[in-house]
């Protein structure tokens, strides 16, 4: 579970908030809260989303789902924070991001490298880069701590 109080500046904070945001399952009002209007989502091997208005759009036609079939049953996610560091306005963390189904099964788990710029306190970008064999991953054994419920 990601704890944004552990970020040693306000940077790292922020990413944190945002990531923490995607775990408590109010990405959408954060993202209005801590990015930019022409905030850019990139991740490897999917179409890169310019400005919040079409983040907004593609998670109003199911999220990226509609590219990784494999999470069309996704009920929640958490991450695993391995490492953070930052310079000036440019947040680096390393992550396993894990996608959960309502029986606890973990659908997706990418090990990440992301990348967050920083502009005037705001997120202006956030870029995660990761081998996209997640993409045809097999889902793991059900986890009752992770299952709805």
């Amino acid at each position: 579970m990601i704890d944004p109080s552990i970020g040693r500046n306000e940077n790292e904070q922020l990413a944190l908030t945002l990531l923490k945001a995607m775990e408590d399952g109010n990405l959408d009002e954060q993202l209005k809260a801590l990015c930019t209007d022409d905030f850019v989502w990139a991740n490897s091997g999917l179409p890169t989303l310019h400005g919040l208005a079409e983040v907004f759009e593609q998670m109003g036609a199911g999220g990226f789902a509609q590219h990784i079939p494999i999470l069309d049953g996704m009920v929640s996610f958490s991450a695993d924070l391995l490492h953070i560091a930052s310079a000036g306005d440019v947040v680096f963390t390393e992550r396993v991001d894990h996608h959960w189904d309502a029986q606890g099964r973990d659908l997706m788990t990418p090990h990440i490298a992301g990348v967050m710029e920083i502009r005037g306190g705001r997120i202006a970008a956030l870029r995660d880069f990761y081998d996209t064999v997640c993409y045809a991953q097999v889902p793991s054994e059900p986890d009752p701590a992770h299952a709805a419920g």
